[in-house]
């Protein structure tokens, strides 16, 4: 009996070592199968992948955006209505072996014709060439900031990142310099006056053969950009210089005249910090520059205001003088945006714009531009990821040399709707 019991117990012993190790090899083959089975589909998954990266992407957006404004006991309203065509490709190898991307983009709205916005070639993510931002622009700007550069240039860069450093330098074809004149013999009108009496300060007119500052703008702007991009923090240091050529007689018909030139340069810095991710962001930024002023949101929106064309990039006093002055000018700016819940965000943001005294603000007529402010809360309601509201109030306040001549703030409300194919 008790050798019965032995031979159950070895029998029972070894059955389950046989059995274990049959299991065991039978795990490793179905681990390896199921290996295989994963390597694979991790391969058609990345060549899934890499033909969607490199098929190509259309965009298309609709906005509409009322507007209803209080300045000098008035009311106006205005609805710029916006369109936007966005196109991007991706093909592999096309250039030197790498990847190059074609991103064309086109817009339309505020008044303005329709026209192209953004149109380069990217090599390897490096070099782009075309018409695309300045380099003096902060990427994670905001256009409502009156230190914002906003200009779009014919451009040549080259960008290189070095795990968080990111290096960047470029070759533009500079905005055009826009010359005014600051005539002090000639008295400003008002509402009792001659209307036909020309304001004694205005732009130049480039179409005009008899001006006697003659802006050539033949020579290119250099740029140079540092930056620290990581998980949280975006932060951009850029500069901008360039040296504009030109020529000066107050004789139409002089042939031969000597060319002069006028350097000006610009500073912008721009940091971003997520203090949450994808919930509560804060970005500043800040801005110099001498004879830039065009590239500036608040410098370029008051030059071009047909109402107030006592702003320029540079400008001169006498005409019989060959030397131009340009207008250097500092501001700051902040926003702050908070994501209540993916669908709400508030944000709001401000700037502050300044130009400099100098050691001829004498000379300045007494209506000058001299400083502006600007306060913008908004709130965003996402209904989907093809339909945008939004909604906000916008108070600008403007300073003159002469603070007789400065205007009442401006009060506005805007809405806007936008809908997006991406």
């Amino acid at each position: 009996m008790a050798m019965k019991i032995k031979i159950a117990l070895l029998g029972l012993l070894f059955g389950n070592s046989i059995i274990h190790s049959v299991r065991a090899d039978e795990y490793d083959d179905e681990v390896d199968h199921l290996a295989i089975i994963k390597e694979k589909n991790d391969k058609h998954k990345a060549k899934d992948e890499d033909q969607s990266d490199h098929c190509l992407k259309l965009g298309a957006s609709v906005t509409i955006n009322p507007t209803i404004t209080w300045q000098d006991d008035q009311w106006s309203t205005e609805n710029s209505p916006g369109a936007g065509l966005t196109f991007k490709a991706e093909v592999p190898t096309a250039c030197c072996s790498k990847t190059t991307t074609l991103h064309i983009a086109a817009g339309w709205g505020g008044g303005k014709e329709l026209g192209i916005k953004h149109a380069a070639v990217t090599i390897g993510k490096m070099v782009t060439i075309g018409q695309t931002a300045t380099i003096l622009g902060y990427e994670k700007a905001d256009p409502s900031l009156l230190i914002s550069p906003s200009a779009s240039v014919l451009q040549i860069k080259y960008e290189h990142t070095f795990d968080w450093f990111r290096l960047g330098c470029a070759i533009e074809k500079p905005v055009a310099l826009e010359v005014g004149l600051f005539d002090k013999t000639k008295k400003r009108y008002d509402k009792k006056e001659d209307k036909d009496e020309p304001l004694f300060n205005q732009l130049d007119d480039s179409k005009d053969k008899e001006r006697a500052f003659k802006i050539r703008n033949s020579l290119p702007a250099i740029g140079l950009n540092l930056g620290i991009v990581t998980d949280h923090v975006n932060i951009a240091l850029s500069g901008l210089g360039r040296c504009t050529d030109y020529t000066h007689s107050t004789d139409p018909d002089a042939t031969k005249l000597p060319i002069k030139y006028c350097a000006t340069y610009g500073g912008h810095l721009g940091i971003q910090y997520q203090v949450v991710p994808k919930k509560f962001t804060v970005t500043g930024q800040g801005a110099y520059v001498l004879g830039l002023g065009d590239y500036l949101t608040g410098l370029s929106a008051i030059q071009k205001d047909d109402e107030r064309k006592e702003m320029s990039a540079a400008y001169y006093i006498d005409r019989n003088k060959s030397d131009l002055s340009s207008i250097d000018a500092f501001g700051v700016g902040g926003t702050l945006e908070y994501a209540v819940t993916p669908e709400w965000t508030f944000s709001i943001r401000g700037s502050y714009l300044k130009t400099l005294e100098d050691s001829e603000k004498s000379e300045k007529p007494v209506i000058a531009f001299l400083s502006q402010w600007n306060v913008v809360p908004n709130i965003t309601y996402q209904a989907n990821k093809y339909l945008t509201f939004s909604g906000g109030y916008s108070l600008v306040q403007e300073y003159r040399v002469d603070d007789k001549e400065n205007k009442k703030p401006q009060h506005k409300l805007a809405g806007s709707i936008k809908f997006s194919l991406k």
